[in-house]
């Protein structure tokens, strides 16, 4: 697919001299970079055999009219490259763009070491091309995204990084696993100088955590734990011998019986929902901090089964990690552009 120029967003814009010098600029380091390759191809004698043979006069003009000067030629795009760059840098300092006015050279030094009219330095302007190119891709002005330069680039710069980013992690795991596993002063350390210090907050973070489940937990589950507690006392009540008796009082007792059995239902139904509401409050929590205190003093102690145990799970997770971490997205993708690209008739 072709570039695509969107006109109405650079018509929006607030920045549209900007934008037209970009694009002028655009224009001339190409214009520039054309004119380097076709002189370089000239100074071969089979191009230049071929242009004499398409056009002597041209390549005549051409020879005595610009090859041989072409330095001066060059010097003239560079006399606009240095023009435009001095004028940025000072609107960058006037905007304060970086912290020191002495920055911009630095930030931009592909452009400055493309003025320098030698090979391999004329090549850099290709990087300017490219950074204005970004810019305008950026901004919306242009759209490089559905073209095959743009989706071959951006396919092996993200393989790239994905392999750098990849061989550095696993590199990082293995560093924090060999740590682990030759119990160095880090794993007490982290201990000692990370969770201990935030000991309270931990107490306090996860007693309220509790006291919410609880209340959460049981009003869901509120039906099915008053039935649990009906059918305790109903057979309870069928198991007490002074109950039993009391049953055969005449008249009365059935309803005495049943009478007892709903108050004790209520009571205990109460005591649970009061319980409950009790754990679950702020200001009643007293009982779950102490807990929660025991069990993260507990943690924080220097257990060697429990250190043995943590150091197991922080390997193998570790290990999962570093599993994960060795899919390479890339090569999926790739594999899956091949398949679509086979079924197509």
């Amino acid at each position: 697919m072709a570039l695509r120029f969107n006109r109405q967003k650079l018509k929006d814009s607030s920045e549209t001299s900007w934008l037209a010098l970009d694009l002028f600029m655009v224009a001339l380091v190409s214009l520039n970079l054309l004119f380097i390759l076709f002189d370089t191809l000239y100074g071969t004698s089979p191009f230049r055999g071929l242009i004499e043979g398409l056009s002597p006069a041209f390549s005549e003009f051409y020879d005595q009219r610009i090859h041989e000067h072409f330095l001066y030629w060059d010097l003239a795009f560079i006399a606009i490259f240095l023009t435009e760059f001095c004028f940025q840098w000072v609107v960058a300092v006037r905007k304060q763009t970086y912290p020191r006015w002495y920055f911009f050279p630095f930030m931009r030094w592909y452009d400055l070491l493309g003025c320098i009219p030698i090979g391999s330095f004329r090549m850099l302007r290709l990087l300017r091309l490219i950074s204005l190119t970004i810019r305008l891709q950026k901004m919306g002005i242009i759209d490089l995204t559905e073209t095959r330069v743009w989706r071959f680039f951006d396919f092996y710069f993200n393989a790239f990084i994905d392999e750098v980013s990849d061989r550095v992690m696993v590199r990082t795991l293995d560093d924090f696993r060999r740590e682990i596993e030759d119990e160095t002063p880090i794993t007490r350390d982290i201990i000692t100088q990370v969770i201990s210090p935030q000991r309270d907050k931990l107490v306090e973070h996860l007693s309220q955590r509790i006291g919410r489940i609880a209340q959460q937990s049981y009003d869901k589950h509120q039906p099915e734990i008053r039935d649990y507690v009906d059918s305790v006392i109903a057979d309870a009540v069928k198991a007490n011998a002074g109950i039993r008796n009391l049953d055969k009082v005449p008249v009365v007792g059935r309803a005495v019986v049943n009478q007892l059995r709903a108050s004790i239902n209520d009571i205990v139904a109460e005591v649970v929902d009061r319980t409950v509401r009790d754990v679950s409050a702020a200001e009643n929590n007293r009982l779950v901090d102490e807990a929660v205190t025991v069990v993260i003093d507990a943690i924080l102690e220097d257990n060697p089964e429990l250190g043995d145990l943590g150091t197991r799970m922080s390997v193998e997770a570790i290990e999962l990690i570093k599993e994960r971490v060795r899919v390479q997205h890339w090569k999926e993708s790739l594999r899956r552009r091949k398949q679509q690209a086979e079924q197509l008739p």
